[in-house]
């Protein structure tokens, strides 16, 4: 009764479900191991190091990867085939205490998991009628943000409460099987017909070509790197600001990111009923200048309620931003360059937060935690407003393009 309309439909419902449990099962495993390594090399922070940094570039590469590969083969049959061969490397870390074999096993899997998600994107497009679209899209925004929320606490409590991984992996291992079983069950055969000799990288070049004669493509994706720069400097330095500034502890940390992330599930929520008013291209783009203002606000207030309150208004505002990407590229990209266009609209956000948290380490000796803060709202800012003035920017806050038919498989 509860359960919004959109979950009536099976084949969305199966593809639903098999991915959030999926990413469920990844964000508790994923704490989990960081603890166990740390806890296996002598809490040694390099470790942690290796082993988040390894699971970013193999995560990177099956992104990119991710994109030709949904465009070139049958997208449920890709789906299904990353569920079976991540499988076996969950299995295998719940067998070895090496941190050699888990960071290489953690990063065969978040290549699997790279080259799923583009094609997730890309198939919800094709299993959900055109005017629900919005309604999918918010619902997997706000889904994202609760499992941000609830998977690290879960991670954490099941590793102190069995003290270990095995039953964590054991879990993450039926997410898997019932993830495959689901996929299965979708009705879909409609096999993507591109009859090209070239080879994948040639399709990566087709893809990169295709969004850069896309003015509001472009644009959107460089509004994504912007913020996603801002964010990668923000979350490793939200800890040190919580205990230098706000005079606060790791569980007043814990509490900060929880209110993001449940400003994100309203957003998720919200921006269902924005798109009701305004276009998604002038909501990405609505959003996306609030953002830099509520940095320089947040880093300039040193009360812990007020900086919760901000931080919740600014989830908000960012999971409205990733929903209208969503239904932006939903309403306008071709069938044939979802799973390409959704790969680099991933990447630009994964590559610059890396690159935030490259900048940290090179840099952080030479500037404390909160001069970095203001380097890096100036910095959103400055890449932010002036670009109003571009071509680029104001394609995309008028875009008035014709919405995309496609064929859609519908059970």
């Amino acid at each position: 009764m509860f359960l919004p309309d959109i979950i009536k439909l099976p084949n969305y419902r199966r593809l639903y479900i098999a991915g959030a449990t999926s990413e469920l099962g990844s964000f508790i495993t994923d704490t989990a191991l960081m603890l166990f390594i740390f806890r296996i090399t002598d809490n040694q922070n390099s470790s942690l190091g290796y082993l988040k940094s390894t699971f970013l570039i193999f995560l990177v590469f099956g992104i990119i990867l991710g994109g030709p590969i949904g465009e070139r083969f049958n997208r449920k049959k890709v789906l299904v085939l990353c569920e079976i061969f991540r499988a076996p490397f969950v299995f295998l870390l719940a067998t070895t205490a090496n941190p050699y074999l888990i960071v290489l096993f953690s990063g065969v899997i978040a290549f699997f998991t790279g080259i799923f998600r583009p094609s997730r994107q890309a198939l919800m497009n094709e299993l959900v009628p055109p005017d629900k679209m919005k309604a999918a899209n918010g619902l997997f925004g706000s889904t994202i943000a609760i499992l941000h929320l609830v998977g690290p606490l879960f991670g954490a409590y099941a590793f102190s409460h069995f003290n270990g991984v095995k039953e964590i992996l054991a879990f993450d291992l039926l997410t898997y099987v019932l993830g495959t079983i689901l996929l299965l069950r979708i009705n879909y055969s409609h096999a993507i017909a591109k009859k090209s000799n070239d080879n994948i990288f040639k399709d990566i070049q087709n893809g990169l070509k295709f969004v850069k004669n896309r003015g509001d493509l472009l644009s959107l994706l460089t509004n994504s790197f912007v913020a996603g720069l801002s964010v990668g400097i923000l979350v490793p330095l939200l800890l040190p600001f919580t205990i230098e500034f706000l005079g606060k502890g790791e569980k007043e940390y814990g509490i900060l990111l929880g209110v993001f992330g449940l400003g994100g599930l309203i957003g998720g929520s919200l921006s269902e009923k924005l798109s009701s008013r305004f276009s998604s291209s002038k909501l990405a783009c609505y959003t996306l200048l609030m953002e830099p203002i509520f940095f320089l606000i947040w880093i300039n207030v040193f009360n812990w309620i007020y900086s919760a309150v901000i931080l919740f208004a600014w989830g908000v505002v960012v999971f409205i931003r990733i929903t209208s990407q969503l239904n932006h590229v939903s309403e306008n990209v071709e069938t044939n360059q979802l799973s390409n266009v959704h790969s680099l609209l991933e990447l630009s956000f994964l590559l610059p937060n890396i690159a935030g948290g490259l900048m940290i380490g090179i840099t952080g000796g030479f500037l404390s935690t909160r001069e970095f803060l203001i380097f890096s709202s100036a910095m959103f800012f400055l890449t932010t407003f002036p670009r109003l003035f571009l071509k680029e920017f104001q394609l995309l806050i008028n875009y008035e393009g014709k919405q995309v038919n496609r064929e859609t498989f519908i059970e």
